[in-house]
């Protein structure tokens, strides 16, 4: 009986024990595969990073004044630029405000009405 129960035991430990190194071998394998992917993201996010640098220096030497007015001067008389003066600048009473319960067709009454009321504000300036 003895023997019986041992041996049962022994057959007992020895399942936990696979069953353990199975369980034990999966989590190790969800780890690495977590571990590649952080490594992975964190390559992506430093890849970013890189362009994002890039484009901020590519942005401050597009926005230089001495470019913009070279570029300005070149282009001129193709489209025609000329300087805007302080009556083309809206204020914030100028722009409309936005109806509560708006339906398309009312919005584009709201928007000729503002243009009106824009353009006789203008021609009242002059």
């Amino acid at each position: 009986m003895k023997r019986r129960f041992g041996r049962i035991l022994n057959g007992v430990l020895l399942v936990a024990m696979i069953v353990g190194a199975g369980i034990t071998y999966d989590m190790k394998h969800t780890a690495e595969m977590a571990s590649d992917r952080l490594a992975r993201l964190q390559a992506s996010i430093s890849s970013e990073k890189d362009k994002i640098s890039v484009l901020k220096a590519e942005w401050s030497m597009l926005i230089q004044p001495a470019r913009l007015q070279a570029v300005v001067a070149r282009y001129a008389d193709h489209f025609d630029l000329q300087p805007f003066s302080a009556d083309q600048i809206a204020s914030l009473s100028d722009i409309p405000e936005k109806p509560l319960d708006a339906k398309p067709a009312d919005m584009h009454k709201a928007l000729a009405q503002a243009e009106l009321t824009n353009l006789i504000r203008q021609s009242e300036r002059q």
